[in-house]
C-alpha cells in the first residue's frame, strides 16, 4: 500500500510517499480501507520532530480518516465488516495518510447514511475536540461569551459552531481579513482581524468590559499571555496549541491578576469508548447529519501532494480542513 512515511523529522523534504505492508487488525482492532484522510497541524509537528507527544519514527503521518472496514481482529464483531466509518488512528494519531490503516475498535465511528465520507473524515479530531473542550474540560453554558484564536481553523470552525449549538456567544480572531466571513458564516457573532486590531480591547468593548468567560487558544506565543486580560475575573483560559511559538511569559502573575484559571487540553484525555466519549460522538455525528454541524473543505489533494499540504499549513494560508484523496473512487 502507498503510504506518507517521515522516516526521520525533518522539512518538507522528509515527507515521502512510499510502499508498505496493508497490517492485520490485532486483537481489538478492525483494518480500513482509507478513501480520505484529513491533514492537520499535528502532523506538521510531527513531521518536524516538535510534537509534545514523542513519537518513534518511522511513522506514517495521518491521525484521521474515513472508509470502510474490510478486516477485523479477534474480539471484534464481525458486523464491523463493510460499515462505513471515520476514524481517530489510534493512541498515537498515526497512520491515516495510507491506504490501509488499523485501529482500535473504540476510535472507530459509524458514519450515518446521510453524510459522505468526505465529510466524514473531517470531523473526528476537530469536531470532538471542539466538543470535549466545551463540555468536558470546561461546562459551557447557555450565554457565556468565549473568545476563539484561530477561528477560521478547523478546531476553531468547530467550537465556534458547537458553542453557538450550546447557546453561547462567540467572538472568533482570524490572522487575515480573508478569513473572517467563513467564521461569520459559522456562527461568530464578532470577528477580530488580529493584523487590524487589538483583540483584548475588542473583546472588552463586546462584552462592556467585562471580559470573556473562556478563551480557546491555539496559538500560543505572545498571544497567550495577551489573551488573560480579556478575560473576566475568574474566567478561564484553554490552551490545546503552540502554533505562533512556546509561550515565554511570567504565569502566576497573569493568573492574579483578575484569579483566573489556564488548563492545557489533550482530546485522548477524554477516553475513546467512555461514557463521555460516546456522548461527543453521538452529539457530533447527530449534527452533522442534520446539518447543524458542518466543516469546511479548504482543499483536496493527491497523496503525492502532501508537501503542498504542509506549506500551506506553514505559511498559515488555510482555512476549513485539508483532505488528501486517498481512494475515494474506489472505496464505496
Amino acid at each position: 500500500m502507498r503510504a506518507v512515511v517521515v522516516e526521520e523529522p525533518g522539512d518538507r523534504r522528509a515527507l515521502q510517499v512510499l510502499d508498505r505492508p496493508v497490517p492485520e487488525p490485532a486483537a481489538g482492532e478492525l483494518r480500513i480501507r482509507v478513501a480520505w484522510s484529513a491533514a492537520n497541524w499535528s502532523d506538521v509537528q510531527k513531521r518536524q520532530g516538535i510534537y509534545p507527544n514523542p513519537q518513534t519514527y518511522p511513522l506514517i503521518l495521518g491521525a484521521e480518516a474515513s472508509g470502510v472496514v474490510d478486516a477485523v481482529g479477534r474480539g471484534v464483531p464481525r458486523r464491523w465488516l463493510g460499515r462505513r466509518v471515520a476514524t481517530l488512528c489510534g493512541p498515537r494519531l498515526c497512520g491515516g495518510h495510507a491506504e490501509y490503516v488499523t485501529v482500535p475498535v473504540e476510535y472507530v465511528n459509524p458514519v450515518p447514511d446521510g453524510v459522505g465520507l468526505e465529510l466524514a473524515a473531517a470531523f473526528p479530531l476537530a469536531a470532538l475536540t471542539a466538543y470535549h473542550l466545551l463540555r468536558t474540560a470546561h461546562d459551557l453554558r447557555r450565554g457565556e461569551v468565549v473568545l476563539v484564536h484561530s477561528a477560521a481553523g478547523s478546531v476553531g470552525l468547530a467550537v465556534t459552531q458547537i458553542a453557538r449549538l450550546l447557546g453561547a456567544i462567540v467572538i472568533g480572531t482570524v490572522g487575515t481579513t480573508a478569513k473572517a466571513d467563513l467564521v461569520r458564516q459559522h456562527g461568530a457573532r464578532l470577528v477580530v482581524d488580529r493584523s487590524r486590531e487589538d483583540f483584548v480591547e475588542a473583546a472588552m468593548k463586546f462584552t462592556g468590559g467585562r471580559g470573556v468567560d473562556l478563551v480557546i487558544d491555539s496559538l500560543g506565543g505572545e498571544i497567550l499571555p495577551r489573551s488573560f486580560d480579556a478575560l473576566r475575573f475568574y474566567g478561564r483560559l484553554i490552551n490545546i496549541g503552540e502554533a505562533s511559538g512556546e509561550p515565554d511569559f511570567p504565569v502566576r502573575n497573569k493568573l492574579y491578576e483578575r484569579s483566573t484559571s489556564m488548563a492545557g487540553y489533550e482530546l485522548l484525555h477524554a477516553k475513546p469508548g467512555s461514557t463521555a466519549w460516546r456522548h461527543g460522538v453521538r452529539f457530533v455525528t447527530s449534527r452533522l447529519e442534520s446539518g447543524e454541524l458542518t466543516m469546511p473543505i479548504g482543499g483536496v489533494f493527491r497523496i503525492d501532494e502532501i508537501a503542498r499540504v504542509h506549506e500551506i499549513f506553514e505559511d498559515r494560508s488555510n482555512s476549513g480542513k485539508l483532505l488528501l484523496d486517498i481512494a475515494s473512487r474506489d472505496v464505496a
